[in-house]
C-alpha cells in the first residue's frame, strides 16, 4: 500500500508495513553504539529526563538509518538525522492555547459563557445528589464547593446579560502543560554553526502517572565538537490573563472576564 498523508500530516501505512518498519527502526536503535553524556565535558545544558528516553548516538553511525529516515513513526524519533549537534540545550516549554476577546466574536462569547454555566450547573446538582451518602465532614466540604459553584453561576450570569459591556478570554495556560524541546547547534557544509530546535517525543502516562508507552529520541552528536564550548543561544501571556479580575475553571481550560477599561471608567465616575 503506497504511504499518502493523513488529513493531519502524518504518513499513513498498512499495519504490515508499518510493523515491518517498526520492527527494523528498533533493531537499529538497540544495536547501534550509544554514547555517555558527559555534563563536565560536553557543549550541554539543560534537563532531559522528563521527556522521552534520549540516546545520544555518534554522527558517524548515521548512515545506517539512511533506509529508515523518512519513517513516520510514532514511538522513535530521529531528531536531527544529517546535522549533529555540537551543542546541546534541552528546556521545558509550556504549551498552551489562547483566545482573546478579539477572537471571539459575540456569539461565540455568549457560547462559550453558557457552555461554562451549564457545566458548572451539572457539577453543583451531581455534587448535591452525593450529599446523602457522605460522612459528615466530607459533607460540609462538598455544601462549600456547591455554594461556590453557584456562586460563580450567578456571576456568569450577569456577564451573560451584557456581554459587551465585558472583555472575555478562554485559555489551558493555567493548566501547566509542558513538554521538553531540544535546541542544539550544528556546522552548516560552510563551516558556519546554525541552530535548531526540535520538540521530543514524550513518555505516555494513564491520569495515575503510570508509563503506558515508553518512547525513544535519538540524537546525533558530533564526537568531537561537542567537547568545546560555542557561543550561547540567545512572556506576555501571563501578564495579560492576570488583568482579569473573574476567572473560573472550565474543564481543561480556564474562561476570564473582566469589564472593559472604558465601561469601569464610567462606572467609577458615576
Amino acid at each position: 500500500m503506497e504511504e499518502q498523508p493523513s488529513h493531519t500530516k502524518r504518513k499513513h501505512y498498512d499495519p504490515q508495513t508499518y510493523a515491518r518498519l517498526l520492527a527494523e527502526f528498533t533493531q537499529l536503535m538497540e544495536e547501534v553504539p550509544k554514547l555517555r553524556p558527559d555534563r563536565d565535558a560536553w557543549d550541554i545544558e539543560g534537563d532531559w529526563a522528563a521527556t522521552g528516553t534520549i540516546f545520544f548516538v555518534d554522527a558517524i553511525h548515521q548512515p545506517l538509518f539512511e533506509t529508515i529516515r523518512r519513517f513516520d513513526c510514532r514511538t522513535i524519533k530521529l531528531v536531527n538525522f544529517g546535522q549533529p549537534a555540537v551543542r546541546i540545550t534541552f528546556y521545558r516549554k509550556h504549551r498552551y492555547w489562547l483566545l482573546k476577546d478579539k477572537d471571539l466574536p459575540t456569539d461565540k462569547k455568549i457560547e462559550q459563557i453558557q457552555a461554562h454555566i451549564n457545566d458548572l450547573t451539572v457539577k453543583a446538582e451531581v455534587l448535591k445528589s452525593k450529599l446523602d451518602k457522605m460522612p459528615a465532614p466530607k459533607r460540609a466540604e462538598s455544601k462549600g464547593q456547591i455554594g461556590l459553584y453557584w456562586e460563580q453561576v450567578s456571576t456568569w450570569r450577569n456577564i451573560l446579560a451584557s456581554p459587551e459591556q465585558y472583555e472575555v478570554a478562554v485559555s489551558n495556560y493555567s493548566r501547566q502543560h509542558f513538554y521538553v524541546t531540544v535546541n542544539y547547534k550544528y556546522r552548516l557544509p560552510s563551516g558556519d554553526y546554525t541552530n535548531e530546535q526540535e520538540h521530543l517525543l514524550n513518555t505516555q502516562r494513564d491520569r495515575l502517572g503510570n508509563i503506558t508507552q515508553v518512547r525513544y529520541n535519538i540524537l546525533f552528536v558530533d564526537p568531537v565538537e561537542i567537547f568545546r564550548e560555542h557561543p550561547y543561544q540567545n512572556r506576555e501571556v501571563e501578564g495579560y490573563l492576570n488583568n482579569f479580575s473573574i476567572k473560573s475553571e472550565g474543564g481543561r481550560h480556564t474562561i476570564y472576564a473582566r469589564l472593559r477599561p472604558e465601561t469601569d471608567a464610567i462606572n467609577t465616575f458615576l
